[in-house]
């Protein structure tokens, strides 16, 4: 039989000899030319199995499926182009059967099943926490990994049947999605690459009937902006959210602002905030967005300030004294280790060993037509011939330079 890499099947158990459903992780011949394959169960645990012992997953029976579902297309996702880091097998988050499905485990680097366990961690647990990856290590992918395991999904034609509309179906977890208009389609489309989501975006002119099909319980994900929230908070707080993921969690900086006095009347059951920048300016920014998170893990505002900000920004001051510096190291030190928990930072650097070499292209633009005239023009301009003949003696014969006499 044609088998292949990541491909379901039944094998059998040398225990008791029954059929179980598994995933083919590699494929290889022994020493007598016999192909085994090592097939992983429910993602925890491996067996090396003779090919010959292997059986078809049957599908589904119905008019529809021979016409409309193909497993081997139907994948989420799938990149066909693209090399796998890792073996096609699920990836255990718990021991009550949630994993991150194989179909995303697959293109997941070692640092981004550690976010997603991260994240799992606290979710399980009804705490909130802030993955703070720098930009471009993939916490969105992260994220959906997180949501993939809660929400059980297994990126195959499995999910499309689930999702198919029930008008007695009633979700049980429910997670919103909070993002800067600029990135808000971007989740969509995400979502839509990597799994069968059931996501609405409420936002627009339509977000009124997308509101009440959450209300409804028909959508798993919906994806909203800060601003919306505001205006709709009432409607948002009718609905019991499981957990609540901000995008850009840094805008909540300000505990006088309008958006952190939202965010924090927002009533879910836990609250994840994604952020490159957590600190920007000062200290109380990163009080202000860790205590949303977690309410009350950083103290209060004058605690925090007392013992953690004040010396800290003293220690920082080029007229600090060795005792200021000391103190400030000393209480950075406690700050880190109060937060390590709760907040999950990786920069390229400490990664970098898990990251493709970086490749450098230079490519050279030629200008166009209208561009070089453009710029023949501003060099005849008399701004720009002050500024070319700065350096030449000036015409009053003071023996000085043009920019330095009359032509200042």
């Amino acid at each position: 039989d044609d088998w292949r890499v990541g491909e379901k099947c039944l094998a059998p158990f040398v225990e008791n000899g029954k059929l179980h459903e598994g995933t083919i992780s590699s494929i290889a011949k022994d020493k007598n030319g016999k192909s085994f394959a090592v097939v992983s169960f429910l993602g925890s645990e491996e067996r090396k199995i003779l090919i010959t012992k292997l059986c078809r997953v049957k599908t589904s029976t119905g008019p529809w499926t021979s016409l409309v579902f193909d497993d081997r297309d139907l994948e989420k996702p799938y990149f066909p182009d693209r090399n796998l880091p890792t073996p096609a097998v699920a990836f255990k988050l718990s021991d009550n059967g949630d994993f991150i499905p194989y179909t995303i485990n697959r293109y997941l680097r070692d640092y981004q099943r550690e976010g997603a366990q991260f994240l799992y961690g606290h979710y399980a647990n009804k705490r909130g926490c802030i993955l703070g990856d720098d930009m471009g290590l993939g916490k969105t992918i992260q994220v959906i990994s997180f949501l993939a395991a809660v929400l059980h999904k297994k990126g195959t034609r499995e999910d499309i049947q689930n999702n198919m509309p029930e008008f007695l179906r009633r979700t049980v977890k429910k997670e919103s999605k909070l993002a800067p208009l600029s990135v808000l389609y971007n989740w969509k489309d995400e979502l839509d690459t990597w799994g069968y989501f059931k996501v609405s975006v409420l936002h627009g002119s339509k977000k009124d009937d997308d509101l009440s099909r959450v209300k409804q319980g028909k959508c798993e994900v919906a994806l909203t902006t800060y601003e919306i929230l505001r205006l709709y908070l009432d409607e948002f707080n009718s609905v019991e959210w499981s957990a609540v993921i901000v995008d850009e969690a840094h805008r909540i900086k300000n505990p006088k602002a309008q958006i952190t006095q939202t965010m924090k009347s927002l009533k879910c059951s836990v609250r994840i905030g994604l952020t490159g920048t957590i600190l920007q300016n000062n200290m109380k920014e990163l009080w202000c967005v860790m205590d949303w998170a977690v309410p009350g893990l950083l103290g209060s505002r004058v605690h925090f300030k007392k013992k953690f900000s004040d010396p800290v920004e003293h220690g920082q001051r080029h007229t600090a004294t060795k005792r200021e510096l000391a103190t400030g190291r000393k209480a950075m030190m406690k700050l880190a280790r109060k937060m390590s928990g709760w907040f999950l930072r990786r920069t390229k650097a400490l990664i970098s060993d898990q990251l493709p070499k970086k490749e450098d292209r230079m490519v050279y633009c030629s200008l166009t037509e209208f561009q070089k005239a453009v710029y023949q023009a501003v060099l005849q301009t008399e701004d720009v011939n002050l500024v070319l003949r700065a350096g030449e003696p000036c015409s009053c014969n003071s023996g000085r330079k043009r920019k330095n006499c009359c032509y200042k």
